[in-house]
């Protein structure tokens, strides 16, 4: 893979008229070169695709102030280098003493947590097993099918009044299981 310098002429072209075609070819002739020297970096083919793409489309942008510019290879490879580095460093783990973690941090995967997670999901679990048939399925219907009273009572052929009471049933005995 060999790059293309951008002569004066396609500069200009690039920056004052806007010539996309002019554009394109220097892109897709040197795109190659860019990737490989961000993957140097980054070690990964995408995150090398979406950086230098990136500059490029920067490039694009620059409009008139492409002008400006003395050397674009070596703005480019300047561009990629510093968004890699940027990358790096943000991506990078940090490491950070035990003490240094603040004692309200997020333990949501603690093993005794989980297990009492899973604890009180099985005993809510019972205690909705051991509702009332009818009473059980208009509570299931109602919280974990997300159906209105109003559906409910057209499923089950009764009225929405009685669906609302079999509901403040269900939470009734649901309440008093769990309190034990």
């Amino acid at each position: 893979m060999i790059l293309t310098s951008l002569s004066t002429e396609n500069k200009l072209k690039i920056a004052v008229e806007r010539d996309e075609y002019v554009f394109k070819s220097y892109f897709i002739t040197n795109y190659k070169v860019f990737e490989k020297y961000a993957f140097s970096f980054l070690k990964d083919k995408y995150l090398a695709e979406d950086v230098t793409s990136e500059v490029m489309w920067k490039m694009w942008h620059l409009g008139e102030d492409l002008l400006r510019i003395g050397n674009i290879e070596q703005y480019i490879f300047k561009s990629i280098k510093n968004k890699c580095l940027n990358m790096m460093r943000v991506r990078q783990p940090k490491f950070v003493n035990h003490d240094d973690v603040p004692e309200h941090a997020d333990d949501s995967l603690n093993p005794e947590k989980l297990l009492i997670g899973a604890q009180a999901v099985a005993k809510i679990e019972k205690a909705i097993s051991d509702l009332p048939e009818k009473t059980k399925q208009a509570f299931l219907l109602v919280k974990e099918e997300k159906m209105t009273y109003k559906q409910v009572a057209e499923c089950m052929n009764i009225s929405p009044k009685t669906v609302d009471r079999h509901i403040q049933n269900a939470v009734k005995k649901l309440f008093s299981f769990l309190k034990l």
